[in-house]
């Protein structure tokens, strides 16, 4: 029953394939609440390679939470000290920009990051800031540009353009396109590429594994890859809780300041 119930399922999400270019908002749709849990916490280790050497190790802790008002993000560091309590919030209240703040504890500093900054490399990392974001969904047009069989490590993904739409994001994202590769069965974005403002394809984030979670998919690890520079962040995930009540008031900026976590 599994095995007819995956096969009708790919067959559904990838009929609209006859017609390229279609719409692909509900696919996207889908794909998104199929991601959103009402809660989690995923605790990763986080690895800089440069040239294929390891340089740095790091561990961090993910929190998202879905409210009544906004979605929110918060990443922070628990190790090395020298990046212990770097924090980072984002909150989506389906504003043109999400809110994004920044708390450095060596400083003691909570900061807000203009919309315009949220393409800024984060921590070192290949990450931007907006690459902690999710699809925006009302900010971007979704096209239905192919499919790609097989998709790294699974039978067959969707291949979806995003561009930005809504001017804000147009003048604050760092992309001029994200190419999203669906996973048929689960929904999950196993792999997203990244092109700069002049169509140049610069980054690509993939997908190592899936996990199953309940109702979720959740990824062993995931890497990002810089095609400019050689360099690539890898983060392993290593304990996932969803569901779990997470209290609204560890996702507003004056909770980044504390450093008991």
């Amino acid at each position: 029953m599994n095995a007819i119930y995956r096969a009708c399922s790919l067959l559904a999400l990838l009929a609209p394939l006859q017609a390229l270019a279609a719409d692909a908002g509900p696919l996207m749709h889908e794909s998104d609440k199929r991601l959103k849990a009402p809660d989690e916490t995923i605790q990763y280790n986080m690895e800089l390679y440069d040239g294929g050497k390891l340089t740095t190790s790091r561990k961090l802790v993910r929190l998202d939470k879905q409210m009544a008002d906004r979605n929110s993000t918060v990443v922070r560091f628990s190790s090395p000290v020298a990046v212990k309590n770097v924090a980072l919030l984002i909150e989506d209240s389906g504003a043109a920009i999400n809110d994004i703040w920044s708390y450095t504890p060596s400083t003691k500093t909570l900061r807000r990051i203009a919309g315009s900054q949220k393409q800024n490399w984060f921590m070192g990392t290949e990450f931007t800031y907006e690459d902690f974001e999710d699809y925006k969904l009302n900010a971007y047009r979704f096209d239905l540009s192919g499919s790609q069989s097989p998709c790294l490590q699974w039978a067959k993904c969707a291949v979806v353009d995003a561009t930005p739409q809504a001017s804000a994001e147009q003048q604050a994202s760092g992309y001029a396109k994200k190419r999203y590769y669906i996973e048929a069965n689960s929904y999950y974005p196993v792999q997203i590429e990244y092109f700069d403002r002049h169509g140049a394809l610069v980054k690509r984030l993939t997908t190592e594994g899936l996990k199953h979670y309940g109702q979720y998919y959740r990824p062993a690890s995931q890497t990002m890859w810089n095609l400019a520079n050689g360099r690539k962040t890898k983060m392993i995930v290593s304990d996932v809780s969803i569901k779990t009540g997470l209290a609204d008031n560890l996702f507003t900026p004056r909770y980044l300041r504390n450093e008991n976590e």
